[in-house]
């Protein structure tokens, strides 16, 4: 492959990345919960460490979860929502001592399973520094199997925030 051919590679995958949507914008959550930064969660770099984002996004999914859907996680015989599946994009840096504002919405209820997304802002900034979520399997506390159907209390919670 000649130069010309990279670069006309690069631009085109370029301009499908800018097209892309990043879900960086407030606007796409539905619930936000304010998560006070750690002296800690910063790495020697002076900024979040990656991995500390990861605890954010399950701050912001499973506070919602037990005040909006009746998620009992220290109750025997119930459900509980495994991680199957997780990722982020980072966009912008963040740090002690601010404020992130975890934004939350539901991206899809499947019959066992929800994806979430969460967008990281930092205080009060319009555009997230970090996009991601998790997608959950609800399975049988015991069997750890996928349960058939989420309770309805569960469904009516996350309906609040679909997107």
């Amino acid at each position: 492959m000649g130069a010309q051919e990279r670069l006309s590679t690069i631009s085109r995958h370029v301009q499908t990345e800018a097209k892309k949507e990043t879900f960086r914008e407030r606007l796409h959550y539905k619930y936000f919960l304010p998560i006070q930064t750690r002296w800690s969660d910063n790495d020697q770099y002076g900024h979040i460490n990656n991995s500390i984002y990861y605890h954010y996004f399950d701050t912001v999914i499973n506070e919602y979860l037990i005040k909006n859907c009746g998620l009992e996680p220290n109750k025997a015989g119930k459900p509980i929502g495994l991680v199957v599946s997780s990722s982020a994009n980072f966009y912008a840096p963040a740090s002690y001592p601010n404020i992130i504002h975890a934004g939350l919405c539901i991206s899809k209820v499947g019959k066992s399973s929800v994806t979430y997304r969460v967008g990281l802002f930092e205080n009060e900034q319009p555009l997230a520094s970090v996009v991601g979520g998790f997608t959950h399997v609800f399975v049988d506390p015991i069997n750890r199997r996928p349960i058939k159907g989420l309770p309805e209390t569960v469904l009516k919670g996350l309906d609040a925030i679909k997107e």
